[in-house]
């Protein structure tokens, strides 16, 4: 008998929404959450609370209105307040959030809702429960219905602020948003085409059509594919399509270090597991370079970590100029402002995440048009707390091979750059570009080897090289020069012209050998020649990467008689820049005065001074030093090969 009354006044109660309860309900919702709740409309005074409770078989709530007050620091009108609201709770759910789970809503419906949702730089949240001495995860919806929403999001830590306007329809989901991030401007848009889960873990999500639409600044971004669980980006499995002016754009939303560079488009698959996101990437376009490879990002590493392989068809370096601060804009060069790039290295994201990828590019362009493209090179790239190394550099070009190390440490608030390089059996006829009538020899032939050990410090490439110190050198092997070039360079205007009436031909280089020092920034040739047993050319003088400036002169000391020259030592002087080729005027002078005076007693006389009976004796000297260079340099490479 007493458990039929018992039922009886459950049934009652049940059928009538347990009124006498709603004043203690909503006080202790707001004793333990910290906000005010409201369950009458404004102007609605002196009416009874329309809250209705169920609790068979779950805990249900229903109100025509509610509002939920916003924390006492925010200035937000509230926190949430929406019209028709009905909400389900599982008795286990709830259970679990009392232990300090977050809570599961089983399913929760309005026919409109407004919220107003802010976290600030100290962490606080204004969904936050005031007991918690942590930031409190929002509930986990797992069934959610709105006629109509507004959301108004700031997140101070992510320089996010947004609004948005929602859908919710049996689980299809319609929104768009705008907002800006950090110092850009975006655009949202989302669709699904089946329900949409909520779950936060993707186990128990049902994967649902999704279709995503996003612009950051310049950046697009689209998905087309699938979520487990939409709310934490998790189980994501579909097509990827992003452009923007640079990688670098691409990567800061992403909170991925990528290289800043020239317009980007690229599109592939995506997938999201737990805190791993993987990307086969098909197909990438950097300005005219053809990219592809397969990458996995984890963020359960602090930092994050990149890993996987990169490939390409071809890769232009003057796509990845804005890298090290290059500028595509000439117009300041004409104007004889400095060439090096000076714009400072981003080494902040060099410490925002590591990465270790493996790099192989079927050809790699320098952007130099006398040069051969080097085909193919491979690399390994590490990122390790701020410290950036490219090691196993084999790079193939002109039959000859590039190798060693270069390192930029960006663990400072100034970069170290350190560079290891050797080359071998690079073939100059191959290597530089030289058209040619049929028949005729390469301007220079042979093979180059050298080695470069340079290191210098600063915030932007060029005051590393300002900085630069070290060493470079080169020899070539079974090398031979052009005598038309050579005489052309002595200004041997007989033999120049003989050489062309009768056929240039290839002189044998009995020595050809370079030893630069770098000191602060200014390359000095030690020893810079070039011996035939026509002539010798040597180069000494200076090359500033400091002041960007030349000081450099060339000498042709030929072995031979010859008439009709004005051989006279060239300057290349001037600004990167504004280069300039000059014949030194002293020499040049005096042979010409005496020409004009001479040929006014006798115009035959006026070519004695153009006579040129040769410099044996310091052609004969530069090279034996070039010999005795090149002797000591091969017996020091056969003790470390």
């Amino acid at each position: 008998m007493v458990l039929l009354v018992a039922g009886m006044a459950f049934a009652a109660c049940e059928s009538m929404g347990w009124p006498f309860l709603t004043g203690s309900l909503q006080n202790q919702i707001q004793l333990r959450t910290g906000h005010t709740l409201r369950l009458q409309a404004p102007g609605d005074k002196g009416v009874a609370p329309p809250l209705a409770l169920h609790f068979w078989g779950g805990i249900r709530l229903q109100s025509p209105w509610l509002e939920i007050g916003a924390p006492a620091w925010s200035a937000a009108p509230y926190l949430l307040s929406a019209t028709d609201f009905d909400v389900h709770l599982r008795y286990s759910d709830v259970w679990q959030a009392y232990r300090g789970q977050p809570l599961a809503v089983q399913a929760m419906s309005a026919g409109s809702v407004t919220a107003y949702l802010e976290r600030m730089a100290d962490g606080r949240t204004s969904w936050q429960l005031p007991a918690s001495d942590t930031v409190t995860p929002m509930p986990h919806v797992q069934s959610m219905a709105v006629h109509t929403g507004q959301l108004h999001y700031s997140d101070v830590p992510l320089a996010v602020i947004m609004d948005a306007q929602l859908l919710l329809n049996n689980g299809v989901l319609q929104a768009n948003a705008k907002g800006r991030f950090r110092q850009d401007a975006f655009t949202l848009t989302v669709s699904s085409t089946g329900t949409l889960p909520w779950e936060q873990a993707s186990a128990k999500g049902t994967p649902a059509a999704v279709k995503l639409a996003a612009s950051v600044g310049l950046a697009r971004l689209e998905f087309d594919g699938t979520a487990q669980d939409f709310v934490h980006l998790n189980g994501l499995d579909g097509a990827l399509r992003v452009q923007g002016p640079s990688l670098a754009a691409i990567g800061a939303p992403l909170g991925l270090t990528l290289p800043t560079t020239l317009n980007f488009q690229a599109n592939g698959r995506i997938q999201r597991s737990g805190a791993q996101w993987t990307l086969a990437l098909q197909q990438a376009q950097i300005g005219a370079s053809r990219l592809y490879g397969d990458f996995v990002f984890d963020t359960a590493l602090k930092p994050p970590r990149l890993g996987g392989t990169l490939k390409g068809a071809l890769l232009k370096l003057v796509d990845l100029a804005p890298a090290v601060g290059v500028t595509t804009n000439r117009a300041n060069v004409a104007n004889g402002a400095k060439v090096l790039p000076g714009r400072a290295f981003d080494l902040a994201a060099l410490r925002a995440m590591n990465a270790d990828v493996l790099i192989a590019i079927d050809q790699l362009d320098t952007n130099a048009r006398f040069l051969e493209s080097v085909r193919p090179i491979s690399t390994h790239l590490q990122l390790t707390d701020g410290l950036l190394t490219l090691t196993d550099i084999d790079a193939r070009t002109a039959q000859g091979h590039l190798g060693g190390t270069i390192a930029l440490d960006g663990q400072s608030n100034s970069a170290r750059w350190v560079a290891a390089l050797n080359w071998d059996g690079v073939r100059l006829q191959s290597w530089i570009h030289q058209q040619r009538a049929a028949g005729l020899p390469p301007y220079v032939s042979g093979r180059l080897r050298g080695h470069a050990m340079l290191q210098g410090t600063g915030r932007s490439t060029a005051e590393i090289l300002a900085t630069l110190h070290g060493d470079m050198g080169a020899t070539v092997e079974q090398g031979t020069v052009s005598h038309l070039l050579v005489e052309a360079a002595g200004l041997d205007v007989a033999e120049s012209l003989g050489v062309y009436l009768q056929g240039d031909r290839a002189l044998v280089l009995t020595c050809a050998m370079a030893d630069i020092g770098v000191t602060a920034g200014v390359l000095r040739p030690r020893l810079l020649v070039l011996d035939t047993k026509d002539s010798t050319i040597w180069v000494d003088g200076t090359l500033s990467l400091a002041s960007e400036k030349l000081d450099l002169r060339l000498v042709v000391a030929p072995k031979d008689f010859s008439v009709l020259t004005l051989r006279s030592p060239i300057h290349v002087l001037g600004s990167f820049a504004q280069p300039s080729v000059q014949l030194e005027k002293g020499p040049l002078g005096v042979k010409l005065g005496a020409s004009l005076l001479l040929g006014v007693i006798n115009p035959l006389a006026a070519l004695l001074p153009l006579v040129d009976a040769g410099n044996a004796q310091a052609a004969r000297a530069s090279a034996a030093r070039c010999i005795e260079s090149l002797h000591g340099h091969q017996v020091v490479r056969r003790r470390t090969d």
